[in-house]
């Protein structure tokens, strides 16, 4: 047996394996006489029909198989030896000739073969243009304003007050008297700005912890709906309810102080406000920050793949596309979309493989996958502080998730990006110029219709 390969054009090789009768008789003898064993042929017993029978029954399929099974080895053996960095797995030559399996004496089996592009990245040659998002100070004052509604100081009084927050027992109820058997629920909390009917809403006013009374709440929320949403979904709608308050929490907007901007950024040393203003623009920049480097990733793209040109064997390609979609997609649909579609997702994971591969840093590990999973499903752990059974039980948590192989490989891709775009923005020219979120979202928009 021997295997040479030639050049088609850049990038695109062939290898031929030459075959001959010596490499694959004693194999396929072996097989038939394994299937003579087995074959049950009426007038022959068992193991007794004759090999020439055998031969001529099945021959032609003991061949084939064999031979696939050595000319895979073969080819893949080959490229292993050779170290042939292939963009793909090989193909049949399209220039094959027929084979004939029982005249040939020797047989040339032909593959097409695409080289991966041998690359030098340039991430310099031109810079990219992008926007910094900046928070101005309609923002801050918006966002400041939304923390102090989100963190109000919270007390506990004996009587309710007007948009108190209380938490009560609440039991089903008919003629004043509570229902035997009927719906109770405890610890539901009730926002009293939530209702809406004012004499309803009296009701409360002024009224000791502890206190025990009747409330129709279909029409204190001016809606059965409104139950529902706040009570749940098996909580009645059509009648009223004996109610008694456990808890009354009164809540006063917040104020710009020492106390606060502990309680907001507890590990920073912030005195004043001005120093709580530069905070809080930091933390909505960073946030602009993680949405905008989706898009800057996009753009770095763009900018390496048109600086970073290469041949690419386009008819191999397309026959690799259709051979692997089994049908799917046909010659007519890959010459219509083949530049939109694909050209542009191939060169760039071709220019990202040698990136990866010249900066092993940005392989994805599997801790790496682990530590996404545990951020995700309890932002702000810290692990330092758990103890080794909870660490346990964090670990089964992750485990589970790990099983699902549609869900990690979406972990992979968000966690390649992240490091992508940091390992890029250390090495490209990125031009930023400061714009608000508004201006931010008003260019994309028009770049979106100048790209429709």
């Amino acid at each position: 047996m021997n295997t040479t390969q030639t050049s088609k054009g850049e990038n695109l090789i062939s290898i031929k394996i030459n075959v001959v009768k010596e490499d694959y008789e004693a194999q396929v003898k072996e097989e038939l006489n394994k299937l003579r064993k087995k074959a049950s042929v009426p007038g022959f017993r068992p193991g007794m029909v004759p090999f020439g029978m055998i031969k001529k029954m099945y021959g032609t399929q003991a061949t084939i198989e064999v031979l696939n099974d050595l000319v895979s080895k073969t080819l893949n053996d080959y490229v292993a030896e050779n170290k042939l960095d292939l963009l793909f797995y090989p193909m049949p030559d399209p220039d094959q000739k027929p084979v004939d399996f029982e005249q040939n004496d020797q047989i040339d089996f032909c593959f097409e073969a695409a080289l991966r592009p041998q690359l030098t990245i340039n991430y310099t040659n031109s810079p990219v243009e992008f926007t910094h998002v900046v928070a101005d100070d309609k923002t801050i004052d918006n966002a400041i304003d939304d923390i102090l509604k989100r963190n109000p100081i919270t007390t506990h009084t004996d009587n309710v007050a007007d948009n108190d927050i209380l938490e009560l027992k609440i039991r089903e109820a008919e003629d004043g008297l509570e229902v035997e058997g009927g719906y109770s629920d405890d610890g539901v909390i009730l926002h009293l700005d939530e209702i809406k009917d004012e004499a309803s809403k009296q009701l409360f006013i002024g009224k000791e912890l502890g206190s025990e009374f009747i409330v129709n709440f279909a029409t204190a929320f001016g809606s059965e709906q409104k139950i529902t949403e706040i009570f749940g979904k098996d909580a009645p709608t059509d009648c009223d309810y004996n109610i008694i308050i456990d808890d009354i929490r009164h809540e006063e907007k917040a104020e710009l102080n020492d106390e606060f901007f502990k309680r907001i950024f507890p590990k920073e040393e912030i005195t004043d406000v001005d120093s709580f203003r530069a905070k809080v623009k930091e933390e909505i920049e960073n946030q602009y920050t993680a949405e905008s480097d989706r898009l800057l990733l996009n753009k770095m793209i763009d900018n390496l793949i048109e600086n970073n040109p290469f041949n690419m064997p386009d008819e191999f390609v397309k026959r690799w596309i259709i051979e692997n979609n089994q049908g799917k997609i046909s010659a007519e649909d890959i010459e219509k979309n083949y530049e939109t579609n694909y050209v542009k997702g191939l060169r760039w994971q071709i220019i990202e493989d040698h990136i990866v591969h010249d900066n092993p840093e940005l392989i994805i590990t599997e801790e790496e996958v682990r530590g996404f999973i545990r951020s995700q499903i309890f932002p702000g752990i810290n692990e330092a502080e758990l103890d080794d059974e909870t660490k346990a039980q964090l670990d089964k948590i992750v485990d589970n998730y790990l099983k699902n192989e549609k869900q990690v490989d979406n972990i992979k891709n968000n966690i390649a990006d992240i490091k992508m775009t940091k390992f890029l923005k250390t090495k490209m020219v990125i031009n930023f110029t400061d714009r608000t979120y508004d201006e931010f979202i008003k260019l994309l928009e028009e770049e979106n219709k100048s790209n429709a």
